[in-house]
């Protein structure tokens, strides 16, 4: 439980007050005579804390040692969750004193396709290190939303042309653009984690409260699904009749529609219109449980999953808005 006390302001001069801290808070926090805190104000809050321990998270490093039998899946996922967790320097050492070279490269893969802002700043024989060099966020929520959300909408798009033409080169597209969205999914998870010890990330995230880090992952993580579920449409080796084609090219359109629509719902706030999408979404399914046994269940079932995860979307942004009424933290 967070430890509390009320102090009185205490004038000095004539321009000037003062703020008596307890003496056991500043030894347990080890706070010097001379020392600096940092004081941020939030509405009707003042949020204060030790500007010492705020340099030492931005510099968070993490150091992966790894033996020759260790498996490059668990190297890999582990440099990733390093990344996800706001770590600024990430070295990845041989016990052995040679690391693969294979595994090097790897790594750099990963960099590369899924991770924005980091690069190799040093690599040896028994080494590599990665470093975040746009530590502050490139971006705001909106704008990660909105570039998640047009790539995913695009995609199923393409996915739907992909298995109408039977387009190896529109699947493949697909395949590549999941790679984008991402990328955007990990920087947006990054940059959440990091706000929960930074909160000058908060607003310049775009973000007014703590209660909104929760609902914006779990919204671009549903975005995130779309898209992969998009590529499982594009990879489906199905050939359709005329009747499997006109339902589904239904179901395709309807499930589009509240998907497109969702965006200006999230940037407007639009409760209503969120509320009007989940209850498309629910016609959505009742339509989807009518199909004749003839038609393909596979497409169905991914397009299915695109609608519950706008349904998702949906809810986050009726969580989102009534957090905005219900916190004022």
């Amino acid at each position: 439980m967070a430890k509390k006390t009320v102090r009185k302001i205490q004038k000095i001069g004539n321009s000037s007050y003062a703020l008596v801290l307890p003496k056991d808070w500043v030894k347990e926090l080890k706070i010097d005579r001379s020392g600096s805190l940092f004081i941020e104000e939030e509405g009707p809050r003042l949020i204060i804390s030790t500007s010492d321990n705020m340099v030492e998270k931005e510099e968070l490093k993490y150091i992966i040692e790894v033996s020759d039998n260790d498996k490059a899946s668990l190297v890999s996922r582990v440099f990733i969750s390093a990344y996800l967790l706001g770590a600024k320097f990430i070295t990845v050492k041989s016990k052995e004193g040679k690391l693969h070279q294979s595994l090097k490269e790897e790594l750099k893969k990963l960099a590369k396709e899924l991770m924005i802002g980091i690069e190799v700043t040093e690599e040896s024989v028994e080494s590599i290190t990665f470093q975040e060099l746009v530590y502050w966020p490139s971006m705001n929520l909106n704008s990660l939303i909105r570039r998640m959300h047009n790539i995913a909408l695009s995609m199923i798009r393409d996915s739907y042309a992909a298995i109408l033409k039977g387009d190896q080169e529109i699947k493949l597209s697909v395949i590549s653009s999941d790679s984008e969205v991402d990328r955007f999914y990990f920087y947006g998870i990054r940059v959440l984690n990091g706000i929960l010890y930074n909160r000058e990330m908060l607003k310049s995230f775009g973000l007014k409260r703590y209660a909104h880090v929760l609902i914006s992952k779990s919204l671009i993580k549903s975005i995130e699904r779309i898209a992969d579920h998009a590529v499982s449409i594009a990879s489906s080796e199905i050939v359709l009749d005329n009747e499997s084609s006109d339902f589904i090219d239904q179901i395709y359109k309807r499930v589009t529609e509240v998907f497109e629509d969702i965006y200006e719902a999230q940037l407007y706030e639009d409760r209503k219109k969120a509320n009007e999408i989940i209850e498309k979404v629910e016609n959505i399914r009742e339509e989807i449980g009518k199909a004749k046994p003839s038609i393909p269940k596979d497409v169905l079932e991914h397009f299915e999953r695109i609608a519950e995860y706008t349904s998702d979307i949906a809810e986050n942004i009726i969580d989102y808005s009534v957090s905005e009424e219900l916190f004022s933290y």
